[in-house]
This record gives structure tokens, sequence and C-alpha cells, in this order.
């Protein structure tokens, strides 16, 4: 008896907790596991012209992190176009960042995903088709490199893995990314934004184990 009353007042100070602070509440809760939610997560965040108004310190946090930051001056960045599910030959890429100077990065997002009959080789044959300049990021969910790489002299050497966490908060990786644009950001309705993101990746996927992290 004594153990019901304990737990009842215990349930009615989460329920006061729940109406006035709600913190057990997060959008990301409506994912589920769908990656076009997530994909259209990361391709809001990274539009310039994007309604989390931060310009593209976004996107400038994220050449940072996947280390292409100075293959794109500053004023390069504000142009950027930002394309979800874009059509190639070789089927849809999640997110296609087409930048000033005819420039493309094609961001394959998998989170949980695998991947289908030599895509990322023909997602970097069919940018390449447009340019010289393109590369194909891997989004991996569980750290691992992609599996269906172009060979050495198709594009492999452009083609870079981004897992969405990595130890020691090293970078590249989702969850650095989405720190960092935390503590950039402006906006606190955004933050709020970006805090559940980055609760939602940490929950959700384990640890990247690759070699050097």
């Amino acid at each position: 008896a004594a153990a019901r009353r304990a737990q009842a007042v215990l349930d009615r100070k989460q329920a006061t907790l729940d109406r006035r602070v709600a913190p057990r509440f997060s959008v990301f809760d409506y994912f589920k596991e769908r990656e076009t939610d997530l994909s259209r997560a990361f391709g809001g965040l990274l539009d310039p012209a994007g309604t989390h108004g931060q310009g593209d310190v976004f996107l400038r946090l994220f050449l940072d992190e996947i280390r292409l930051r100075e293959d794109f001056p500053a004023s390069d960045t504000q142009g950027c176009k930002v394309h979800l599910e874009y059509s190639v030959s070789g089927g849809r890429i999640d997110i296609v960042l087409e930048m000033p100077g005819n420039q493309w990065i094609g961001i394959e997002n998998k989170p949980w995903a695998i991947e289908q009959p030599d895509q990322i080789k023909n997602y970097m044959r069919d940018l390449r088709s447009k340019t010289e300049a393109a590369w194909v990021l891997y989004l991996s969910g569980n750290g691992n490199d992609p599996e269906t790489l172009p060979k050495e002299g198709e594009g492999r050497e452009r083609c870079l893995t981004m897992p969405y966490r990595s130890r020691d908060r090293k970078p590249p990786s989702v969850e650095n990314w989405i720190r960092r644009c935390g503590q950039k950001c402006e906006a606190e309705r955004v933050r709020w934004f970006l805090k559940d993101f980055l609760e939602y990746v940490e929950g959700n996927f384990d640890l990247a184990d690759r070699p050097g992290s």
C-alpha cells in the first residue's frame, strides 16, 4: 500500500512537470525510422535561405566538419541551392548542394537502410557528368564506409563518410556538427530544435567504431 501511494505521488509530480515543461517531448519522436524526415531536417538546416534565419552559418560549419571549407570561399556559400530527392539516372540522391561555381555535393543519408547496387558509384558518375568539382558524402548510421564506392580515378577520392556519431567528439560526425550549430545559433527557437535533434542522434545511434575514431 505504501509503495502504491509513493508511486501515485511520483505520477502526479511527473504529470505536473509534463504539463508545465514537457521534458520528454521531442518532435523527433515522430520521425521513427523515416529516412526522408531526417533528410528534410538536414536539408533545411543546410539551406542558407532556410527558415532557421541563420544564413549560411550551419552550412559553413558543415563544410568545416567534412573538411571542405577551404574549397568554398565564404562569398560562395550564400548562393547555395539545396535539392531534396534529387533525380539522377542512378536513382534519387537524398540531398544535393548546388554550390556557386558549378560545384556539387551529393549527400546520401543512410541511418538504417542498406545501399542499392552500385549506388554511390552511380551517384558520383552522375554528378561528375555535371562537373569534375563533385563530391559524394555518405551519412552513415553505423559508422561504416559505403560498400559501393567507385574505382580509383572515377571519383573515389571525392567520396567522403560522415558517421552519425564518433568517439571523443572527433570530426567528422553528424553529432558534432549539430552540437556546433547549437553553439553558434542565435535564435532560441532553433536552438531548442537543435537540442532535440542532438538528443535524438545520441539516443538512436551507437558510437562509430571505425579505425582511428
